[in-house]
């Protein structure tokens, strides 16, 4: 009996490849620890599903073992250069230089997220191609060992290396990845064994599933029982990488907010924790920003009045007032008890609201940047102290009506940098705000252009410089971190006339249990605030929902619009339509327009790109199966090959011979298997081609014969052992019964 691997064709082959697929899609979920939420699971999944489908489509339509490998390494460079090589999310690549080179900074920066980062890795472009590269090289090598040529069990290496990476930083992998990647390997095993009955078949395959599932809740069970073996855990293996962000020791945040620069690691410690009691407080500010030179934001090291940091700090009387008074209990009010950990900064850390502060130490307040420094040597290192936050009227209506604070041409807050494409910054601000009527419909208008995903990308890995202007570079490439998109607002708004500034501190953290919030070097971030003459100083933000999730309630058109016009708001969310504009304006360089994407530089319909690709494929079809009617191998005939193909049918009925037998030997056990009294149509077939398969080896001379004979026995004898009664079944009598 041959015991060689088989290759599966057919419904097995496409199932073998479906099989594959989940094997990768269950490794590359176990990458869900070490990776921070994000997109990259749902494109991963997409790609590797979308890949598998070419090469089982190609399996379907070509008979070469190589084809559908090569049209699953081409599927997958097409799937990577569209995702990765233009300036969208999804774009019509070109064979060209500047694709390679865009995927290979894209590349670049991936691996140097990698190797600077820590775990969680904040998600970015560069880390999820990647991942996405990994899962399809696996697939495809994976597929071609298992599927193309029957070999599961190296196959099974490829797809372990995926789960390598959770292995080598201890991350859980998690039950439903354990049960889901071992039974689809053990299922592809069965399906390269040498082809057996259905009945066989069906058995093996609910006996991989119950071995796959017991060998899961037994892995799963056995392991709090493990960790109490001598020496169990003694070998640690690392949980991050990189130099800084996971060590002990005080963390800094840093001021050199430089817009030519990439983002490098952050901390993921705990360095502020907080208790809350009430309303959320939003985000908690350190400094406060002023001076932009067209690349980088300058510290202003002039000293203001400052005054003890006690009580009510606010930088107008009504806010103070507000804050003095403000309890825990009342509509609004927030409380937090907040401890700082390895932060070392000689500013204190406070939400944007009128707030009344006990710390202790000797720490002032700056009323004109509403910053709170230190004032001696202290830092916020080991400090614990407590805020309670007063709300302020920050609905859209009260914005509306509100208009910008009065201030001379010379004021820090419009001041702009001389740059070479200043006029050209203008002048889109003004197209972006061109339906805006007040400063609060011209800022929200900014935030909404600059949070479009179709327009731009959050990326921490920032393009090079390109023309002395950073902020045009950012409009013009449409691709970076909270620096760009915060600078970007903060500069449109000042041609606009709006006072603005830039505030960097942390977002607010997850609550966890009772309350308790923790907030990492991770959420250290930027956002702009304009100052209007009621209100005072406004958050907006223009940073995707990818790292900020949604903007203010004040400044979400999704909870602006959703309210009747007749419709009573609820206090403090009062709503009004999003300001009307006209159509987005597309982005300096190229942006896409609706219904167009982009081959490389050029914007084309999506219609025309879409008939392009229909075009190709039927093209690439219709060649696939010329070439496969010109290649296609006749189907052996001759007594020999149809003894052959009679011994492989018998064989998935359960009747084998050894290679040894001789023909007469292997007649005799095919009619031992068949039971007692064989049919004589069953003898006498199987006879004749016994007799025709000796004659073609042994005879002097090349026997005739007639195909169609050789073929009319084998079937013969295959329909009588298809046709015999089962074991055990009671005989039946011929003509009809006595009563």
């Amino acid at each position: 009996m041959n015991s060689r691997p088989t290759p599966p064709t057919g419904t097995r082959a496409t199932l073998a490849t479906a099989l594959v697929a989940l094997g990768v899609l269950a490794g590359t979920w176990t990458l869900r620890p070490l990776l921070a939420p994000g997109p990259w699971l749902t494109t991963v999944t997409l790609t590797v599903v979308v890949v598998g489908a070419a090469v089982a489509v190609a399996r379907a339509l070509s008979r070469s073992v190589l084809a559908p490998t090569l049209w699953g390494v081409g599927a997958a460079a097409l799937a990577v250069a569209a995702l990765y090589s233009g300036p969208g999310r999804l774009t019509v690549p070109l064979p060209t230089l500047e694709t390679l080179r865009t995927l290979r900074r894209v590349t670049e920066a991936g691996a140097r997220a990698v190797v600077d980062g820590s775990i969680p890795l904040p998600p970015s472009r560069g880390t999820e191609m990647l991942v996405v590269v990994g899962a399809l090289l696996v697939l495809v090598v994976a597929d071609a060992l298992a599927v193309s040529l029957g070999r599961a069990g190296p196959a099974g290496v490829a797809l372990a290396g995926l789960w390598s990476v959770a292995v080598v930083f201890e991350a859980s992998p998690g039950l439903a990845s354990l049960l889901v990647g071992g039974t689809s390997f053990l299922l592809l095993l069965a399906l390269t064994r040498p082809q057996r009955s259905r009945s066989q078949s069906v058995r093996d395959g609910g006996l991989v599933v119950a071995t796959a599932a017991g060998v899961t809740v037994a892995a799963v069970a056995a392991g709090p029982l493990l960790t109490g073996v001598p020496g169990w855990g003694s070998v640690v293996l690392p949980s991050a990488w990189g130099n800084g962000p996971s060590a002990s020791g005080p963390v800094e945040v840093s001021l050199d907010l430089d817009m030519r620069s990439s983002l490098g690691a952050r901390s993921d410690r705990p360095l502020i924790t907080y208790t809350l009691t009430g309303a959320a407080p939003g985000p908690l500010r350190l400094y406060t920003l002023t001076e932009f030179d067209g690349r980088e934001w300058q510290r202003d090291t002039t000293t203001t009045s400052e005054a003890p940091a006690t009580g009510a700090l606010w930088p107008d009387e009504p806010g103070r007032s507000a804050a003095q008074t403000a309890e825990p209990g009342q509509d609004g009010v927030g409380r937090l008890v907040v401890e700082v950990g390895d932060l070392d900064q000689d500013r204190l850390p406070l939400p944007l609201e009128p707030r009344r502060v006990a710390v202790p130490g000797d720490w002032r307040y700056d009323a004109e940047l509403d910053e709170v420094a230190s004032g001696s040597a202290a830092t916020t290192r080991g400090l614990a102290y407590e805020v309670v936050v007063a709300p302020r009227d920050l609905s859209a209506p009260t914005l509306q009506a509100d208009s910008v604070a009065p201030l001379p041409a010379g004021s820090p807050y419009l001041e702009l940098p001389a740059t070479t494409f200043a006029a050209d910054v203008a002048d889109l601000a003004r197209e972006v705000t061109a339906g805006a009527v007040t400063p609060y419909d011209q800022a929200l208008a900014l935030q909404t252009y600059l949070r479009d995903g179709s327009l731009f990308r959050y990326d921490t890995e920032v393009p090079a410089p390109r023309t002395d202007d950073a902020v045009w570079d950012f409009l013009t490439d449409r691709t970076g971190y909270c620096v760009q998109y915060a600078t970007a607002m903060t500069v449109m708004a000042r041609h606009l006339g709006l006072p603005t500034r830039m505030a960097v501190g942390f977002l607010p953290g997850r609550a966890a249990a009772g309350g308790r919030y923790a907030i990492s070097g991770q959420l250290a971030h930027t956002w702009p605030e304009i100052w209007f003459e009621g209100a005072g100083w406004v958050r907006f933000e223009p940073t995707p929902a990818v790292q900020t999730g949604s903007p203010p309630t004040y400044a979400d058109p999704a909870v602006t619009t959703q309210l009747e016009p007749d419709e009573e708001p609820a206090p403090g969310t009062a709503a009004t339509p999003a300001p009307t504009t006209t159509a987005a304006p597309q982005a300096p360089g190229g942006g896409l327009g609706q219904g167009e994407v982009t081959v490389g530089a050029t914007r084309i319909p999506l219609a025309a790109a879409a008939g392009g690709l229909a075009v190709l494929a039927l093209a690439t079809a219709a060649a696939v199966v010329v070439v496969r009617r010109r290649t296609a191998q006749a189907v052996p005939t001759g007594p020999e090959a149809t003894w052959g193909r009679l011994r492989i049918a018998l064989a998935e009925r359960g009747v084998r011979w050894d290679e040894a037998t001789t023909l007469r030997g292997a007649e005799r056990a095919v009619l031992h298997a068949y039971g007692d009294d064989p049919p004589e149509s069953v003898r006498r077939a199987l006879h004749r081609l016994v007799a025709a398969a000796e004659a073609a080896r042994y005879a002097p001379a090349p026997p005739v014969w007639d195909q169609d004979d050789l073929e009319g026995w084998a079937a013969e004898v295959l329909a009588g052992f298809d046709a015999r009664p089962p074991a055990g079944a009671e005989p039946q009598l011929a003509g009809r019964a006595g009563r």
